[in-house]
């Protein structure tokens, strides 16, 4: 059986692969899944003059984090070239719709950090998670949306970034026994 597992827009990249091959994909586990950017700007990144506009807005060519720890530096890019984000945009807007969503059959859980309106993930939007969550065609009793709220973060699976892997970890395991129907393997 495959289940797809992603993260962000590896979460994107799931929602694509399920919809595009339903009969392969025995359930999906989306962790704060990249379904439009919370920048309220990041439209125009995609349209004419988008990269030019970022460009000067910026002040550079790249996006650089501001997370240069050195484990973060070892397992994440941290540096990468707006027209990256250009493409990313262009992803999103035109595979993250409701002929996606309504393909979609398979178990699905959504994870995502959620304390608040202010405690949120700063990343993605949440809003539009549950609007996917809601237009996918997973029947109800085998979908399941649940908040982490003290993950703190976007990256909520991380040991590096997540300050709730353990809950992030049950909620995986539950749904793929209880609703995905999984058998647990014990060593």
């Amino acid at each position: 059986k495959v289940i797809l597992v992603g993260t962000s827009t590896g979460g994107t990249n799931a929602l694509q692969l399920a919809a595009a091959y339903p009969e392969k994909i025995a359930a999906i586990v989306l962790m704060s899944p990249n379904i439009e950017i919370n920048n309220p700007n990041a439209w125009l990144l995609n349209n004419p003059w988008g990269l030019q506009l970022a460009r000067y807005i910026s002040g550079s060519d790249y996006i650089i984090s501001a997370d240069q720890r050195p484990v973060n530096v070892q397992y994440w890019e941290t540096k990468y070239r707006l027209e990256a984000a250009v493409a990313l945009q262009e992803l999103i807007e035109t595979s993250m719709v409701p002929e996606t969503f309504k393909k979609i059959t398979q178990p699905t859980l959504l994870l995502y950090y959620y304390k608040n309106e202010i405690q949120q993930d700063s990343t993605v939007k949440v809003s539009a998670m549950h609007t996917m969550f809601n237009e996918i065609a997973t029947p109800k009793d085998k979908k399941v949306s649940v908040a982490v709220p003290d993950a703190g973060t976007h990256v909520i699976g991380s040991y590096i970034r997540s300050h709730d892997v353990a809950g992030v970890q049950r909620q995986i395991e539950n749904f793929l026994v209880n609703v995905a129907g999984i058998k647990k393997v014990t060593p």
